[in-house]
């Protein structure tokens, strides 16, 4: 059946899966979906039974939070001293759970450094508990990775294997290894096995710091509670919690240390001051007690109180004697202006001997004023009388000169006295201020130090009861299953491999390819007619005669009879058979088309015209004169039989020259083919690859028809565009497709006639 190209449209084309090229392919290949999903289903069970599981083993944490609200004592305390506090949070402290410090004292507590492995047919396995040596280093850990394997001897010796060097030890003892001097020890509870080789391994602190930094996830589950959610992937699960537990351990041990130091640094802080405050405060006191003693101060308002009443004493007497000294002054007065007079008994001074004169006086005054009243002035009783006055006056001036001077004396005796008291209490003010001021200053230093030495003991107490900023919830603890590998995953993953590997490979293919690899491919390209499809035949079995009953036998009748309706009633035809290069099958499809065609009692004439490269002679057997020699003896060319039933005459091309294009462009050539155009019904011409060399553009002038080989993942997509403008430029005439090499059909279905 003849295939065209069908009319254009706007739809994208290969919508109809049926025909489309990868499906063919998947058809064709159909097998691969069978093996490839067993074979994947295989490879996922191997490797699930040795690939090393890993598990994963979680914890979680209740972290305080001081966003949330804190109930440690020495926040309160270090607020009260006025220092500040550092607030804890949920993201601090998994920042500091995540730290290469802590990782690194996990590994240091827990010798994670050393890796132990049983080694056995097909598997290496890596050992925790159950190993039975120990390996410690006593010097230095090795920098560099380094692989020992160990042997047990009789007795309590060893041989250690490295690089090709041999160590004998004795366990519990220390060996010099080339990174060191170690000591193996050998575990009690786990004897080693027959069936394994044991080793052990040494890895820099950094490396192994670094993968579990990468296998430690920690996180809060939620912005809301103060929870935090510890995991890590190991192979061992025991290894696993235990460098989780050993992590929660370290956190807290560091989370009390941190606290302890807070605690230890404010009781070194509350004794520095103490020492201070307490040779303050006795050096204040000491000054006090100075201040009293220099100044007699006992209690100062008890002094300040008795100093004020002596000078008020003081004040009052001299006031006293002052009026005394007063009155006896006015006594004096009153005698010297009034000598004739009494004196007024108010003006007498309290002394006894002064009363007396002045009673006498007094007297001998009213007597001398009663004797004046009968005598005259002159009497001599009279005169006697004023003898006594003036004589008694006389004393009372000097009575009253002597009074004055007493008087003078005790006051100034008095005021004297005053003036110390009024110097004393003039002090008061000032020894009460300085007093005052070293008792304040004694006061503020004894509540200071009543406060820190409180301080102190609550900081002590504080310290003896602190605990972890966070609390274990959930323990370590690994999960049943591994986590890696999922069984039920590995498995669909392999089958879903083992279908998409084929159909992805047929894809990729598909997608890379550039070569022809469906008839589809031709008609994208090229609006040519495909009128024939030959299928890939063995290199061995390609030029040989085809069976009548074959699937090459059927295909070629069909090629025939498409030949026939295309040529019609034209009773001779020549054929051109033509290619885009060497390669592509024109010289198999020519000899076994002119074979069918003479099946069909057709005289048929194949001429190889390749005189370039000429090989049907060689194909057939039969000899290679032909027409070089032809033209070069200007004689007829040797027509030979070929083939044994229903032969079919055959013209080599002769021995290769090298001015080939010159003999297809000379009349000679063109007259023979007008001559034996009437002698048969078909010549075919078998010309050169017409995309390598123009002979087969000159040969076209001689034919009715071309027959253009496409040989399918031969030849290639762009040298369809050159099929192309060959057939739509008619440089060809009536240009034909033939695809040659098809690997659509396992086998012939024509046999069941």
């Amino acid at each position: 059946m003849l295939t065209t190209k069908g009319p254009t449209n706007d739809y994208p084309p290969f919508q109809d899966w049926a025909n489309h090229p990868l499906w063919k392919a998947i058809q064709f290949r159909w097998y691969w979906l069978v093996v490839s999903p067993i074979v994947s289903l295989l490879l996922g069970t191997a490797f699930l039974r040795y690939k090393t599981p890993r598990y994963q083993v979680t914890a979680s944490l209740m972290v305080r939070d001081d966003s949330r609200g804190s109930d440690l004592h020495e926040t309160a305390l270090l607020e009260e001293l006025g220092l500040p506090d550092a607030a804890g949070s949920v993201e601090n402290e998994i920042e500091i759970l995540k730290s290469r410090t802590l990782l690194g004292q996990v590994v240091d507590d827990l010798h994670l450094t050393i890796q132990y492995f049983a080694s056995g047919l097909l598997k290496t396995t890596e050992l925790y508990e159950k190993a039975p040596y120990r390996v410690r280093f006593i010097q230095k850990q090795p920098p560099r990775p380094e692989t020992y394997h160990i042997v047990r001897q009789a007795g309590d010796f060893y041989i250690i294997e490295i690089s090709g060097s041999r160590f004998r030890g004795r366990f519990s003892s220390p060996l010099a290894l080339p990174q060191g001097v170690a000591v193996i020890v050998d575990t009690t509870r786990f004897k080693p096995s027959a069936l394994y080789q044991y080793s052990f391994r040494t890895l820099a602190k950094e490396t192994v710091v670094d993968h579990y930094a990468r296998t430690l996830s920690i996180q809060a589950p939620n912005k809301i509670a103060s929870m935090v959610n510890l995991s890590i992937q190991d192979v061992l699960a025991r290894k696993g919690e235990a460098i989780l537990k050993q992590l929660i351990v370290r956190y807290q041990k560091a989370s009390i240390d941190e606290k302890n130091k807070v605690a230890d640094n404010t009781i070194a802080f509350i004794n520095h001051n103490l020492e201070r405050v307490s040779a303050e405060l006795a050096s204040v006191e000491t000054n006090i007690e100075g201040l009293r003693k220099q100044h007699k101060l006992i209690d100062i308002a008890e002094d300040t109180r008795q100093a004020l009443q002596k000078l008020a004493a003081n004040t009052s007497e001299e006031r006293e004697w002052a009026t005394h000294l007063k009155i006896v002054q006015l006594l004096e007065d009153h005698l010297r202006k009034s000598p004739s007079t009494a004196i007024p008994s108010l003006l007498y001074p309290q002394e006894s001997n002064f009363s007396a004169l002045a009673s006498t006086f007094n007297e001998m005054q009213l007597n001398r004023v009663k004797a004046l009243t009968t005598l005259a002035p002159n009497h001599p009783a009279v005169t006697t009388l004023d003898s006594q006055i003036a004589a008694a006056r006389g004393n009372l001036f000097d009575a009253i000169h002597q009074q004055k001077q007493e008087l003078a004396l005790r006051l100034a005796s008095v005021h004297a006295y005053g003036k110390g008291f009024h110097a004393e209490i003039i002090q008061i003010p000032t020894h009460q201020r300085a007093l005052l001021t070293h008792s304040r200053e004694q006061g503020i230093q004894q509540e200071l130090y009543l406060f820190l030495l409180k301080k102190r003991m609550e900081t002590a107490i504080s310290r003896s009861a602190n605990i972890a900023n966070a609390r274990v919830i959930d323990p370590p603890k690994a999960g049943i299953a591994p986590t890696f590998p999922n069984p039920a995953l590995t498995i669909l993953v392999a089958l879903f491999a083992g279908i998409l590997a084929p159909i992805s490979t047929l894809y990729v293919a598909r997608i890379l390819n550039n070569k022809v690899t469906s008839k589809e491919d031709i008609l994208l390209h090229c609006n040519a007619v495909i009128i024939g499809e030959i299928s890939q035949q063995k290199p061995n079995s390609r030029f040989t005669v085809a069976d009548s009953r074959s699937l090459v036998s059927e295909q070629f009748r069909s090629l025939r009879t498409n030949i026939r309706f295309i040529s019609g009633a034209r009773p001779h035809t020549v054929i051109l058979l033509t290619s885009a290069m060497g390669g592509e099958g024109k010289s198999f499809v020519a000899a076994h088309l002119a074979h069918s065609l003479a099946l069909a009692s057709k005289s048929v004439l194949l001429v190889d015209l390749d005189l370039r490269k000429p090989s049907l002679a060689q194909l057939l057997k039969l000899k290679n004169e032909g027409i070089t020699e032809s033209i070069a003896s200007s004689s007829k060319p040797e027509i030979q039989a070929a083939g044994r039933e229903h032969s079919f005459d055959f013209i080599a091309a002769g021995a290769p020259c090298p001015g080939a294009g010159e003999i297809v462009l000379s009349s000679h050539l063109t007259g023979l083919i007008s001559s034996l155009r009437c002698r048969y019904d078909y010549i075919l011409l078998d010309s050169p690859p017409i995309g390598l060399v123009a002979d087969a553009g000159v040969l076209g002038s001689h034919a009715d028809m071309t027959l253009y080989i496409v040989r399918q993942h031969f030849t290639f997509l762009h040298q369809l565009a050159d099929m192309k403008r060959l057939h739509e430029q008619s440089l060809l005439p009536d240009l034909h497709v033939i695809l040659n090499g098809t690997r659509d059909l396992h086998r012939y279905q024509y046999n069941y006639y």
